[in-house]
């Protein structure tokens, strides 16, 4: 009896224990006006348990412990957490995150609260951009901001981007946006390789005049502006990441791997030609080229498939290591980073060394003062020369085991250039800022900063006797370049930023800087060489050697200033000026304004009761920008030198006049005439702005629409011969680029009580650009000859995008010769087999006045999507970026396995013509393709480990990626339709598909 009733006092027990535990609890949660909250997400920390406030904010939760911790998280507000313990009711009280709401956006010469922007400007903070295998900053920013195109059209290592925004405003210098780090103005996007992505903060992409005139003569092309991170205060954090990369050639090798196939080929192509066949079982220049029927029956032996020989599995290793911290008189940060990338074409190699120190400190009760600092170390490895198209018929080695050269001059074996021919280069940059910040009053402050980058690079070549062109003509050839650069820059300037009474805020800004470049180079070029012992260690042991050099320095004065007022924050006005003053100009000062609006429409009482719209802003901007990308002193008379023959000796002479090669280097063009009414190029922007944010947030919508002219264009032009030269920079032109980009972000599912939540976001852009004038000029050559056609095949036409081509319309191809008569061709032209060339001004011949305009390198629009989703620990994320509409000269379009579609007697066909060794094609509409593509740029799929009770580690994720999984085109024999932003395609380094695995790791 007595054990059966401490039975039932242990029963009592356990069952009122486990009462206890399996709590009920019950709740209200609201904002600080005491509205309620629905869609609230209330979740037991550490758990798959949760629930969701109803309408009227209310929650209910059971089955809970009193050791339980409830977690309160809504969209803009601050997350809030309640210990259970025992208690039957919790009621919790939500805050709006104030730094959501008066997040500040980073602009020239100060920051601006988001709700207050009238300039079109696209925030990006790098946590949230995928992780990719890339050595370049540019390239993380492809797909990310609308209007921002980011073009990669080289699979190579330690390669720049092409990046433009808004499209092409200039035809002289560059038509990248400024990239603008921690406030100092770096240069132009694309190559910017010495900052380590791993040390940034967040990107600004400011687009419109408002955002952008403030940096007058650099801003015409848009500004990026990079904020790397700071310290912190608090105790120090160390984070490390490591990352390991296997780069592979995609698919779709343009090559004739199969050496009969090959045979046949290259036979027909010089049969063809009316040429006498190679492989025929016969002996050519002191190689033996065996038969088609030795090759097939396998009585030759060999067979080599070149892209085996020539690409690789590469490998990429990219550590860093950080620490930040600090106290309420200083802060601290530092960084130290090591990439080392292998090329998928063997002899390919880039690596980089960064470290990077940032410290701010209070030295005084109102004055702060901070120093950033960025050391970075390059070398590169560029043996690479293709050769996956060599004959495939002929082996790597021959029987002695040394290389085999086809024929006596053999100067483009692929393993020559990787393991015989020197090409590297060595570089280092110093990036330096000092600043100093002076609080005078609550309202005005002042702010001084030097900065300085520093340059210097070290180019390495050498080609051994007898085994390249070089080599041999010379007898070995060897050369260094040495290239050195310094920047220098102050900015200083005053901000006045007040609240006058209770809706009143007014920000003046008022500066001047002073900026100065210098840049030296030298070439030493050696020809001649006893052997190749030294290679290009001494180039004085050379038969003869050329020395070259030469340096310039280009400063500009600026004084700008920015007003901005806001009232109530619903009107918003926003005023800029700067007067720039620039040495390589003949007119050396101009001046760029902008002025903008805004109107916040849903701060009004007639707004109130839409309780779906979050926020809506109309804006509205118009301003100007500058250029001044010429050479230095080009409004000058210049004088260069030249050797010239007088019948016995070779002497050097001076006078007025330089020179440059044409693109085939044929001819010299004479140029160096000044022009004394060389002017500022002015490019003014008018952008109209909508965004919009409904359903807490959940859908956050932006428009733009704009229209950039640019008048005064710098560019080279042709002058009467007479004059004594052939061309001289001049301002005339005008052009212009309008469209508009769409941006969307949507959280298509929050988190809830699961864990689970999913977020989409895109962006469309389309840009139209026209040459509107060019002068009394109605037809411009818009770059050099190609050798393929002879001729330049790009213009400039008005009322014609930059750079379209030019050239014959063709009809397929021609069937016989009566066809070919009849279309207007003449001789071989008009032979079966040959491309079928239009007569489109009908006068029965096919002459060059035929030639028109037959496609467009722009696209139609670009887009981009970006899913990320995340589960407990897990996250998985799509990237996407697409180009529609473009057109593609594709110069490999009859190369390599294109082969097989050609024209015979036996296989007649309307779409590529027979194979002809000597033929000479014109340029044409026929190499033209649909440059369109779909690519799944980055898929990642990461986990992050719960650390909560591990004191040391605040966060642990490890991910995999895959970078260029797929690409979805209709374009044909070329490695990637993603070509350069002149629209062709010349083959080059292929794209590879990257595969990583990475690790990150914050200890406390």
């Amino acid at each position: 009896m007595l054990k059966k009733l401490y039975l039932f006092i242990a029963l009592l027990f356990i069952s009122g224990r486990l009462l206890a535990q399996a709590q009920v609890v019950k709740g209200v949660v609201k904002d600080s006006k005491g509205e309620a909250l629905p869609g609230v997400n209330v979740i037991i920390q550490g758990k798959a348990q949760g629930s969701v406030t109803d309408f009227s904010g209310n929650y209910t939760l059971s089955g809970l412990a009193p050791t339980d911790t409830l977690v309160y998280s809504y969209i803009g507000y601050t997350s809030a957490k309640a210990a259970v313990n025992h208690q039957q009711t919790i009621n919790m009280v939500l805050n709006e995150n104030l730094e959501q709401l008066n997040e500040v956006v980073v602009v020239g010469y100060g920051a601006v609260k988001k709700d207050d922007m009238t300039g079109a400007v696209n925030t990006l903070k790098a946590s949230d951009l995928p992780e990719r295998p890339s050595a370049n900053v540019g390239a993380l920013l492809q797909g990310q901001a609308a209007g921002l195109q980011v073009t990669n059209n080289t699979g190579q290592p330690g390669s720049s981007v092409s990046i433009r925004l808004r499209g092409v405003t200039s035809t002289s210098g560059s038509n990248s946006p400024l990239v603008v780090v921690d406030g100092f103005p770096l240069g132009d996007a694309g190559g910017l390789n010495q900052i380590n992505p791993s040390d940034i903060e967040t990107f600004n992409v400011l687009k419109d005049a408002s955002a952008t005139a403030i940096y007058g003569s650099r801003g015409a092309n848009g500004v990026i502006m990079i904020t790397t991170k700071s310290g912190k205060k608090g105790k120090m954090t160390v984070n490390l990441s490591a990352r390991t990369s296997l780069s592979t050639l995609p698919s779709g090798q343009n090559i004739v791997s199969n050496p009969e196939d090959y045979a046949i080929f290259s036979n027909e192509a010089r049969r063809n030609a009316k040429l006498d066949e190679l492989y025929t079982g016969q002996e050519y220049l002191g190689t033996y080229y065996p038969s088609v029927a030795e090759i097939h029956d396998g009585s030759w032996g060999h067979a080599t498939n070149w892209a085996d020989v020539v690409y690789r599995n590469a490998l990429t290793h990219d550590y860093n290591i950080s620490a930040r911290g600090g106290n309420d008189h200083s802060k601290y940060y530092f960084s130290l980073g090591y990439l080392s990338q292998e090329g998928i074409n063997i002899g390919d190699q880039f690596d980089k060394y960064n470290f990077r120190f940032k410290y701010d400190s209070k030295i005084y009760r109102n004055v702060t003062a901070g120093a950033n600092v960025i050391v970075n170390f390059t070398e590169q490895k560029n043996n690479a020369m293709g050769g996956a198209g060599r004959s495939s018929v002929f082996p790597v080695y021959n029987d002695n085991g040394d290389y085999f050269f086809i024929g006596g001059k053999d100067y483009y074996h692929p393993l020559v250039f990787a393991n015989e021919v020197t090409n590297k280069k060595s570089g280092k940059d110093i990036i330096a800022n000092m600043y100093l910040e002076w609080t005078i009053t609550k309202d005005l402050k002042f702010k001084t900063q030097m900065n300085m980058k520093y340059g210097g690079s070290i180019g390495d070549i050498y080609e051994p006797i007898g085994l390249t062109q070089k080599g041999a003509d010379f007898n070995g050839y060897g050369r260094v370049d040495n290239y050195y650069d310094l920047d220098l820059l102050n900015e200083s300037y005053f901000t006045y930023d007040k609240d006058f009474g209770d809706k009143h805020h007014l920000t003046a800004m008022v500066g001047q800087s002073y900026q100065t470049y210098n840049q030296r180079t030298s070439n030493l070029e050696g020809q001649g060489f006893v052997n190749d012992v030294l290679t290009n260690e001494n180039l004085s042991t050379a038969k003869t050697y050329n020395v070259s050099n030469k340096a310039y320095t280009t400063k500009m004065l600026s004084y700008y200033g920015r007003l901005n007022y806001a009232y109530d924050s619903r009107y918003l006005l926003t005023a800029t000026f700067r007067a720039d003053g620039s040495s390589v100009l003949a007119n050396k000062w101009n001046g760029f304004s902008s002025f903008a609006a805004g109107w916040n429409i849903s701060k009004e009482n007639f707004m109130k009761d839409i309780s779906w719209l979050d926020n809506l802003k109309l804006r509205a901007s118009w301003g100007q920008a500058g250029n001044q990308s010429v050479p230095a002193y080009s409004s000058m008379q210049r004088y260069g030198s030249a050797r010239y023959y007088d019948g016995s000796n070779w002497q050097m002479g001076f006078g007025p006049g330089t020179y440059r090669y044409s693109s085939d280097y044929i001819y010299k063009i004479w140029n160096g005439l000044g022009n004394k009414d060389l002017e500022w190029e002015t490019t003014a922007t008018t952008n109209i702005g909508l965004d919009a944010a409904i359903l807490d947030s959940r859908l956050m919508f932006s428009a733009e629409y704009y229209n950039k002219k640019t008048t005064g264009m710098l560019r080279s032009d042709k002058i009467p011969p007479n004059s004594g030269y052939d061309e001289i920079t001049v301002n005339s032109g005008e052009m212009t680029n309008k469209g508009f980009e769409l941006s969307l972000d949507a959280a298509v599912i929050t988190p809830d009580a699961s864990g689970f939540e999913w977020n989409v976001k895109g962006t469309l852009s389309k840009n139209i650009n026209t040459v509107d004038k060019i002068g009394n000029n109605q037809f411009v050559w818009w770059g050099g000859n190609v050798d393929k056609f002879r001729t330049p095949i790009t213009v400039m036409i008005p009322g014609q995008p930059l750079g379209a081509f030019y050239g014959y319309k063709t009809n397929g191809i021609i069937q016989s010769k009566e066809d070919g008569l009849a279309s207007g061709l003449k001789g071989d032209m008009a032979r079966p087999g040959e491309i079928k060339y239009l007569d489109a001004d009908n006068n029965g011949q096919v002459t060059p006045e035929d030639r028109r305009v037959i496609g467009n390198p722009n696209p139609d629009f670009i887009y981009s999507i970006n899913s990320t989703m995340k589960y407990k620990g897990f996250d998985f994320s799509v990237l996407m970026n697409g180009v529609q509409g473009n057109d593609v000269y594709n110069m490999t379009k009859f190369d390599g396995a294109a082969q097989y579609n050609r024209w015979t007697p036996d296989h007649t066909t309307n779409d590529y013509p027979s194979l002809n060794e000597t033929r000479g094609y014109m340029a044409s509409d026929w190499w033209i393709e649909d440059g369109s593509f779909l690519r799944i740029q980055n898929v990642t799929l990461g986990y992050t480990f719960n650390t909560e009770n591990i004191s040391w580690l605040s966060r642990c994720r490890v991910y995999t990626s895959v970078d260029n999984l797929a690409v979805f085109s209709k374009f044909q024999y070329g490695y990637d339709p993603e070509v350069g932003v002149d629209g062709i395609n010349w083959g080059g380094y292929p794209k590879p598909r990257t595969f990583s695995v990475g690790l990150n790791i914050t200890l406390n």
